[in-house]
Formats: structure tokens, C-alpha cells, sequence
């Protein structure tokens, strides 16, 4: 019988290999020879806020069972207007402003660690914890 992992180490392992994915991801974008940097910025500070205050209010404020169903309900949103955004956008010619993929995975990656170090080294413990 194999032991368990603990909560903080299967998240650490879940941030070392997205963390992987999104360095595989950089790479590809210095290949490229462009680095979007105003795009990958833009995402992070877009996640870092989402990833961050947002998630912190919601712990503070809802049970562990209204926060599940409410992640479902986002993600259930999520998929479907990403696939019509993109659709849409590809029907209608995709602007030069739409960033990679790639920098949409470093930025999103560097938003959701910078919130997650800010939380664990600012943030009271109250919105910390889990209820």
C-alpha cells in the first residue's frame, strides 16, 4: 500500500510540472525569437488577481461545498465561451493582438505563483485557511 501524499506536496508537485510546462513554453517563445512580453505581464497581473484576491474573498466568505459548486459552474462558463471566443475570433479574423498560447501559459503560470507566494508570505491567516 502506497502512503498518501499531503495536501502542500501534492500541490508543490502540481506547481513543479505546470511550472515545467510553462518553462518548455518559454522556450518555444524564445525560439520564436519574439517574446510578447506586454501580453505575458498582462496575463499574469490578470491571473494574479483572479488566482489571488478573488479565491482569498471566496474562502473567506463561502463554505468548502458552495465553493466547489461554484468552481464548476466557472469552469462549466469557461468551456464554453473559450471554444465561441475562438471560433468566433477565427471566423472573423483573429487580431494581431491575441497573444500565443504559449504566452497565455507563462503569464497565466507567473500571475497564479506570484499570488500564490504573496499569500503565503502577506495575507492573513484568516483568508489562509481553509474553512
Amino acid at each position: 500500500m502506497v502512503p498518501s501524499l499531503s495536501a502542500a506536496a501534492r500541490q508543490f508537485l502540481v506547481f513543479v510540472f505546470i511550472g515545467m510546462f510553462a518553462l518548455l513554453s518559454l522556450l518555444r517563445l524564445m525560439e520564436d525569437g519574439f517574446i510578447p512580453w506586454g501580453s505575458i505581464v498582462g496575463i499574469g497581473v490578470g491571473a494574479a488577481l483572479l488566482a489571488g484576491p478573488v479565491v482569498w474573498v471566496m474562502r473567506d466568505r463561502y463554505s468548502e461545498q458552495s465553493r466547489e459548486r461554484l468552481t464548476l459552474v466557472a469552469f462549466g462558463i469557461a468551456m464554453i465561451v473559450f471554444p465561441l471566443t475562438l471560433g468566433l475570433s477565427l471566423a472573423f479574423g483573429v487580431p494581431p493582438f491575441i497573444p500565443p498560447s504559449d504566452a497565455l501559459i507563462v503569464g497565466g503560470y507567473v500571475g497564479v505563483l506570484f499570488a500564490l507566494i504573496v499569500e503565503h508570505t502577506i495575507v492573513p491567516e484568516r483568508l489562509r485557511a481553509v474553512n
